[in-house]
């Protein structure tokens, strides 16, 4: 009977049952089973971490359904969780392990304490496969496989659980990611209607459904259960109630995660459901910190239990599933009174708070009518740390408003924000000792308090757009403020003198406050100064040892003050619009081209739009990074802006006089000259190819990485691609064939802007099944072209496509009337000697010698083709630095036939695709040359078919002549 049973245990194991609806399990698998390394003889662990719901355990058992039947012996313990605190507990689920896997030899003891040593040796000779499913604590896995690595050779260990914590530095840890909308549709589908599409007329209800459900297979499957065989009346019912109420199966699964949290934790979850999603990371746990919830280890503690994630701008984020999930758990605490729940989200619920109400935050774009709030409303919230009112948009049809005053507000307020605050002042029994961060926007303040508050937690203090505020109060107390914003305060006359003395203090903004006429600022750590739109500002002072950034456009100054030689950190000067300050020469002397050490050897950025003609001394700004002379009446740039080394932005737009540009930086990166017209006529497409090439190769170190050549962009006005780019259409888009050559490193992209309104990054992107696999995209775009523009970047290589599809857009928005007319690509390749750029049927070098530009020319004239044209065509020796012609054919025939050189073999493709000989009489073309540098031979081999009928070619040149490479031969070197 043993053997019976024994056999058919590995006949289960050998053949398993085929697991149906397992949908994107195949992606997850594919990596996992190369992580376990079944191969290896070594014993290993492996962790499948994610949110609840994911999938953890589904992907377990199909791994285990697939592999076990290549061990010795296997063991699934399912519910870990759950089954230990039952009765036996972890001693239970231990003794099942050594069950599992050694059968009857497991009878020989009661306790894990008291395993024979006998088994222990049987258990190391024994190839085992375990899977411990949801664990929950570092305990528990400790308990059950303690000393897992005295498990036979080639033995594997699988723990599925939500908290990565439990895991040792070591371990290998897999994250289950949500499944795509595709792969959801095609669970929820197989849910439902048992197929892998929606039904019809059930197409846009289903997507409704799925994107609820945001990539989680479990809500997936529970929502479409309970959708299944009901009628669409009942969808859509089901579907509205989810906006109200959320599902409890899902719900139930996700808050087992929520359980296992400490009070303090529960606290910082339940702050970012409902308050703090979305919001930096730094700034969450320094407000959190303010309130005793030790918001560092916290936060630690939600990521490893996958409640939240952290974006790649360090956002903390939250699955909408989980965030319903927390507020949910806020509404249970009183379900018929609002105003005794922790915090308020809704426009109806926060007039109703209790002590009990901890945080309040608003929308005003989702009120449906003005929300009139009595003087009292706050009086009974003492417990109010949060208290945000705001609008998400710029502007919304309602507001909230205090007929009748406000008379208290919550004294242990941590963050307070107010859109449209409609009072003259904050209430005059506020006590601000726990606030973090004020921050009143578009108010009617006239002044904030009265006295001196005691603000020794203060680190940021805003009040912004209130055009009648008057006057700025005592900070003097507020020992932590480092941020001050009073931009657009256009009746704020003069600053507090306090604000010179804050030890902290590291930006202030007074950008718009047009009521300033003077300002003596001296604070000792004062990075940021931003003074833009000051238009009565005549006169000021300003020092700090920290200086990074001074803003100073728009005012009315007519000199920088001589104290300015003192900011030896500035890195970045704006001095656009100061129509007072007409030379640069008089601002940048005596503290800058006199203290060579000082100034010009950090100034980074300088916007100087003011400026008639630009100095030479310009080329003494050594460290200059970027220059805006945008809007300038300069005609010509100095010959000495190409000393300026570290140039990798230079913007000359709207300037409508500039004639000619000199040589340029060796290390510009981008130039832009949107509407400089007169450039349209004397710049050179050329000029810019050499450049780009040049700046993108300082030595070619790593061997031509492709990172060294991103973010080449240069822009000015131009109707035309040069007519020998070899890839060229009329159109936003084009592919080209794969070019899968080792030195090939990139493409310079051209594309023809018509005029119009253009808006956003203007970029170049290459696709792959309709996924974006490699993009380079240009500087931040917002204006009016009154001319066509032409546009070049740099787009690194992409391996593995068969074809190349690049398509050029805008990606925020333009006007109807403006297009991409037509698009341009060039490969560019590496070599020791610098970058060559492919144009037409040749190659165009960076390093041009010995005057060779170009080894053929496109031409009509059959003649020239027949022309060699190079020095050094005939020289069978092949001489250094030119080029040899190996193959030249001309024929009538699309087809070469076998062609043999002592060097070259030539084949036709096995399988070449016919062409119509209708259509056109086709003119066949083939060139090959070889050029020696270095003792070392470089090929360079075109084939090309041309016609007289556009159905047959893929490129037009302006002149008609239409062509396409030939993709019917193979060459082979010998």
């Amino acid at each position: 009977m043993d053997i019976v049973g024994d056999i058919l245990r590995k006949l289960t194991a050998r053949y398993p049952n085929q697991l149906k609806g397992l949908v994107g399990i195949e992606e997850n698998y594919e990596q996992i089973e190369s992580l376990l390394r079944i191969l290896s003889r070594e014993v290993r662990m492996l962790g499948i971490w994610g949110m609840g719901g994911i999938g953890k355990t589904t992907l377990a058992t199909a791994l285990y359904a697939q592999l076990s039947s290549e061990f010795e012996g296997g063991c699934f313990l399912t519910n870990v969780r759950e089954n230990s605190s039952r009765h036996g507990g972890l001693e239970a689920l231990h003794k099942k392990i050594f069950t599992e896997l050694l059968g009857n030899e497991s009878h020989c003891f009661n306790a894990p304490i008291l395993v024979p040593q006998f088994v222990m040796h049987r258990l190391g000779h024994k190839k085992v496969f375990i899977v411990l499913d949801d664990v929950a604590t570092s305990e528990q896995l400790e308990h059950l496989v303690k000393d897992y690595g005295l498990l036979g050779p080639g033995s594997r260990v699988i723990v599925t659980t939500r908290d990565k914590q439990i895991f040792r530095p070591n371990d290998e840890i897999y994250e289950v990611k949500k499944l795509s909308f595709h792969r959801s549709l095609e669970l929820f589908s197989l849910t439902v209607f048992e197929e892998k599409a929606p039904k019809h007329g059930h197409e846009d209800l289903s997507r409704r459904a799925v994107s609820y459900c945001k990539g989680i297979p479990l809500a997936l499957k529970v929502l479409g259960a309970s959708l299944r065989r009901r009628s669409k009346e009942a969808w859509e019912s089901e579907l509205r109630k989810l906006k109200m109420i959320s599902n409890k199966k899902i719900n139930n699964v996700l808050e087992l995660s929520y359980d296992d949290l400490d009070r303090s934790q529960k606290d910082i979850f339940l702050d970012i459901a409902c308050f703090l999603k979305g919001k930096d990371r730094d700034w969450v746990t320094n407000l959190l910190e303010a309130c005793d919830f030790f918001a560092a280890s916290g936060i630690e503690v939600l990521l490893n239990k996958a409640l939240v994630t952290i974006s790649d701008c360090n956002s903390i984020e939250m699955h909408d599933l989980i965030q319903e999930m927390g507020r949910e758990i806020v509404d249970q605490e009183s379900i018929k009174e609002p105003g005794r729940r922790s915090r308020l989200w809704r426009p109806e619920e926060v007039h109703e708070g209790t002590e009990v109400v901890e945080c309040i935050t608003l929308d005003t774009c989702n009120l449906n009518r003005d929300l009139n709030l009595s003087s009292n409303c706050f009086a009974k919230m003492v417990s109010l740390r949060f208290l945000d009112i705001h609008c998400s948009f710029s502007s919304s049809r309602f507001h909230v408003y205090l007929p009748s005053g406000l008379e208290s507000i919550s004294d242990k307020l941590r963050y307070f924000f107010w859109d449209g605050f409609c009072h003259e002042s904050l209430p005059s029994n506020f006590h601000a000792e726990d606030l973090v961060e004020l921050y009143i926007y578009r108010s009617k303040l006239k002044k904030l308090w009265y006295g001196v508050q005691n603000l020794v937690n203060l680190e940021r203090f805003y009040v912004v757009a209130s055009g009648d505020l008057v006057e700025i109060p005592d900070l003097s107390k507020a020992k932590k403020l480092n941020i001050i914003h009073l931009s657009h305060c256009e009746s704020l006359r003069k600053l507090h003198p306090s604000i010179s003395a804050l030890p902290k203090l590291t930006n202030l903004d007074l950008s718009g406050c047009t009521g300033i006429e003077n300002l003596n600022v001296h604070s000792k750590y004062l990075e940021s100064l931003d003074l833009e739109g000051c238009s009565s500002l005549k006169e000021f002072s300003v020092t700090s040892h920290e200086m990074m950034f001074l803003d100073l456009s728009y005012t009315a100054i007519c000199a920088l003050p001589s104290s300015i030689q003192f900011n030896r950190k500035l890195s970045h000067l704006l001095l656009k619009g100061c129509k007072n300050l007409d030379m640069l020469s008089n601002a940048l002397e005596p503290g800058l081209i006199t203290a060579p050490d000082h100034f010009d050897c950090t100034l980074h950025s300088a916007y100087l739009s003011f400026l008639q003609s630009l100095p030479n001394i310009i080329g003494h700004l050594f460290c200059l990074k970027s220059l805006d002379l945008s809007g300038t009446t300069v005609e010509n740039l100095p010959e000495s802006i190409k000393n300026l080394s570290m140039m990798t932005l230079l913007e000359l737009d709207d300037c409508r006089k500039l004639v000619s540009l000199s040589e340029l930086p060796p290390s510009l990166k981008i130039l832009t000259a949107y509407n400089s017209t007169s450039l349209e006529t004397v710049f050179s497409q050329l000029l810019v190819f050499e450049h780009m090439l040049q700046s993108c190769t300082p030595g070619l170190p790593e061997k031509y990485h492709p990172k060294q050549f991103e973010g080449g962009c240069v822009v000015f006005p131009g109707d035309h691609i040069r007519n020998d780019c070899g890839f060229h259409t009329g159109d936003s888009s084009i592919t080209i064939p794969c070019l899968s050559l080792p030195e090939l490193c990139g493409f310079i992209c051209c594309a023809i802007l018509s005029e119009g309104s253009i808006k956003g990054h203007f970029s170049c992107s290459i696709y792959q099944d309709s996924k974006q696999v490699g993009m380079d995209e240009g500087k931040l775009v917002h204006t009016s072209l009154i001319s066509d523009h032409v546009v070049f970047l740099f787009v690194e290589t992409c391996d593995h496509l068969s074809e190349i599809p690049f398509k050029f857009e805008f990606n925020y928005g333009q006007d109807e009337n403006f297009r991409i007319k037509e698009c341009g690509v060039f490969p560019v390749y590496a070599s020791e000697s610098g970058l060559k750029l492919a144009i037409g049927v040749g190659v165009r070098c960076s390093n041009v010698e010995n005057g060779l530009e170009s080894f053929v020319e496109v031409s009509n004239n059959e003649s020239q083709l027949t022309e060699i044209g190079v020095d050094g065509s005939n020289n069978e020796n092949g001489n250094e630095n030119e080029w040899e012609e190996l193959l030249h054919v001309i024929t009538s025939s699309r087809s070469l036939g076998v062609l043999e050189h002592p060097l070259i073999q030539l084949q036709p493709d096995p399988d070449p695709t016919p062409t119509p000989s209708a259509f056109f009489k086709p003119r066949t073309w083939l060139r090959v040359a070889r050029r020696k540098r270095d003792n070392i031979f470089f090929y360079m081999v075109f084939a090309k078919v041309f016609c007289n009928n556009s159905q047959a070619g893929e490129f037009q040149y302006t002149n008609g002549t239409l062509f396409r490479f030939f993709p019917l031969l193979t060459l082979r070197l010998q």
